[in-house]
């Protein structure tokens, strides 16, 4: 009973590890995607509730090159911008002409840290980041923003932060862009403003804003193997409601040690087909420990144990019963040779109490 009671407590300690932030995953790159994969609580350990988690993510826009004219302002901090300039980096295709008046003015503050706050006052305009990539509403949608003509990410509200800009004069612009994303204009002049903004320091180019790509949980598959035995099943990954980009598929893994993680499908039409390794493995994510390196005072059996020691008892009542079997055979043989020696014996007396008979009725002829 102590045992018992000791094993449920243990497996709600480990029930409540489940709950803890994943520490290390494994990370690979297809393309322009980014992919992250490991257990969902690490470190793993065996007999806990745990997932395989798969975290894919894009650059929110492509990197895009602005070919038109730099319209610098004057110191950084300043509002230097205007409600329409005259570059021409706009195909027609990709502009339209908006039904109602609105323009934009953006200004820049640049903190001692090197980031830049991005002030964006736009008029006539209602930000929708609720119908990004459904069809054009007048008057609404969200906003594009570039650094030195290299477009950084979409804006959906007036305060957007730049940071990791490289030191020196760097050019900011703001285009308003429609929900489906075509660059507006009004009277055929962009709907767009700039600035320049002096970063003071080294630091790195500004990275593109990651965002996680949905859908994959009806194209993408993982297959999880515990290496040592070879055990290997297909998991089926359901999406994090709330978390774009991520996915899980829920497990307990009953057996510590390396194990790996195959994925499998296809990436927005990209085929993928990769292997992650827990560390053992040469791997970034954890292994499967044993539960009984958190257990005190004492250790637990694990339900693994507890199976392998069951299994063990069920083999030696069974050898233990064909023994006494084979034993209550050889004692029913036994008396069978003996309860046919006897009969053999009675037989034996009574054919020579007959001779006697005979031989007394033959020699009293």
């Amino acid at each position: 009973m102590k045992r018992l009671m000791a094993a449920i407590f243990a497996a709600l300690a480990l029930a409540a590890l489940a709950s803890a932030t994943a520490l290390a995953h494994e990370d690979s790159e297809l393309g322009e995607y980014r992919i992250s994969v490991g257990f969902l609580t690490e470190p793993a350990y065996e007999g806990a509730m745990n997932a395989v988690e798969v975290r894919v993510s894009k650059p929110m826009v492509e990197v895009e090159e602005d070919s038109g004219g730099h319209h610098h302002g004057g110191a950084s901090g300043g509002d230097h911008s205007h409600s329409h300039s005259h570059s021409t980096d706009t195909a027609a295709h990709d502009t339209l002409e908006s039904e109602v008046p609105v323009s934009v003015k953006i200004a820049a503050e640049v903190e001692d840290g090197g980031g830049v706050n991005v002030r964006i006052d736009a008029d006539g305009w209602r930000w929708a980041p609720e119908s990004v990539n459904a069809a054009h509403e007048p008057g609404a949608g969200h906003a594009h923003i570039y650094v030195d003509g290299v477009k950084i990410g979409r804006v959906y509200g007036p305060d957007y932060k730049l940071v990791g800009l490289e030191s020196g004069e760097r050019h900011i612009r703001v285009t308003l862009n429609s929900n489906d994303h075509k660059r507006l204009t009004v009277g055929g002049e962009p709907v767009e403003a700039s600035v320049s903004a002096t970063i003071p320091g080294a630091a790195s180019h500004a990275e593109p804003e990651m965002v996680g790509v949905e859908g994959l949980e009806n194209t993408l598959r993982a297959e999880i193997t515990h290496v040592a035995s070879g055990a290997a099943r297909t998991l089926d990954l359901r999406a994090s409601p709330g978390t774009p980009g991520r996915y899980e598929a829920v497990l307990i893994p009953t057996s510590p040690g390396h194990y790996r993680i195959r994925l499998f499908g296809e990436i927005e039409g990209e085929a993928i087909d990769q292997t992650f390794n827990s560390k053992s493995g040469g791997g970034d994510f954890d292994d499967v420990v044993s539960a009984a390196d958190i257990q005190f005072p004492a250790a637990v059996a694990s339900n693994r144990e507890l199976e392998a020691a069951a299994r063990g008892a069920q083999a030696d009542a069974v050898e233990a019963r064909n023994a006494a079997l084979s034993a209550e055979a050889a004692v029913n043989g036994a008396a069978r040779v003996e309860s046919r020696a006897s009969s053999w014996a009675r037989s034996g007396s009574r054919l020579a109490a007959r001779g006697w008979r005979w031989r007394r009725r033959i020699g009293g002829v």
